[in-house]
């Protein structure tokens, strides 16, 4: 089999996520010491204990998941190694946020620099411009396109995320919004409200987005990606440092094409994709995007055993 790692970013919270791998891992307890050093505050138990409405600040959200996911990719490599087992990686990629840990994971950025631009960069994503986001649902692309080109949402609200072929957000000016649910409706769909006070992917954070590359542009331990990258910009792959942290600070004000990212995954012939990290939302975007991608789903210590596992009856089938 032919994997890509797949890394989820902001939504994909829960009060609790890690309190099983603190248990079972030394190393984990340590990179989430390691994050409270870095923040300068014991940030690691407002995922770890809650409450939720803390851990849903955009400041607190986008480090604690970035930390939960690196800790079970430590911990899947692991494994890995105890059993004397490897995955035939093809590509990395991350939802927005999730990018972030691609970087990491295919050692573009260290440890410590991921956790520093993703402290920074959630700080920034909550101090931004006040602006709305809504996910569109059984709406196609042409629907939407039509939609936002009236006078009335031109140039205001964009196409933040391409999530899947009938999933899409939208996110631009607040008061815009006021009548997307009942357009939407009446031409057959939905439209969600998300609960976030800017307008993210949008040129709302062309601010923040400054913030963000002149901290990017400081870095000076940067690598060439050991394995490639597919980034949001455009959901092409790269393995040139140069190319992936150019994509990487236009990110904030710029759409994410998840599900170009998706297809051009398969196109290298990749068969199953893992997604590492709190939550499911990136395995049900990838089902509804190419049904026949095998999906497994690492958010926990027990999840992390049964995929082991499964990979390891898989193999044992295959062995002639």
């Amino acid at each position: 089999m032919k994997f890509a790692i797949l890394f989820p970013g902001q939504g994909s919270q829960k009060v609790g996520m890690g309190l099983d791998l603190i248990e079972k891992s030394p190393k984990a307890k340590e990179l989430f010491k390691i994050l409270d050093n870095l923040a300068k505050r014991d940030l690691s138990n407002i995922f770890l204990n809650g409450p939720q409405d803390e851990l849903n600040q955009t400041k607190n959200t986008q480090p604690s998941i970035i930390t939960v996911s690196i800790a079970l990719s430590q911990l899947l490599d692991e494994k890995l190694k105890e059993k004397k087992l490897s995955l035939d990686i093809v590509g990395t990629c991350g939802h927005s946020l999730g990018e972030l840990t691609a970087l990491w994971y295919s050692n573009v950025l260290s440890l410590g620099d991921t956790i520093n631009l993703v402290l920074l960069r959630g700080e920034l994503m909550q101090n931004a411009p006040s602006g709305a986001m809504a996910a569109i649902l059984n709406l196609d692309l042409n629907q939407i396109e039509s939609l936002l080109n009236e006078e009335i949402f031109k140039g205001k609200i964009i196409i933040a995320n391409y999530n899947s072929p009938n999933q899409f957000v939208i996110s631009g000016e607040k008061s815009a919004f006021e009548t997307i649910p009942e357009r939407v409706k009446a031409l057959g769909g939905k439209a969600i409200i998300l609960p976030v006070s800017g307008a993210f992917h949008s040129p709302l954070m062309n601010e923040s987005s400054k913030s963000f590359t002149e901290a990017l542009s400081k870095i000076s331990n940067v690598n060439n990606a050991t394995i490639p990258i597919f980034q949001n910009l455009d959901g092409q792959a790269s393995t040139d440092s140069n190319i992936i942290l150019d994509k990487l600070k236009k990110q904030m004000t710029s759409s994410v094409f998840w599900t170009q990212t998706i297809t051009n995954l398969v196109k290298q012939r990749v068969d199953a994709v893992i997604e590492v990290g709190p939550g499911k939302v990136l395995t049900g975007l990838v089902k509804k995007i190419n049904p026949d991608l095998h999906c497994y789903n690492i958010f926990d210590y027990q999840s992390l055993e049964e995929f082991i596992s499964i990979y390891e009856s898989k193999l044992s089938k295959s062995e002639p």
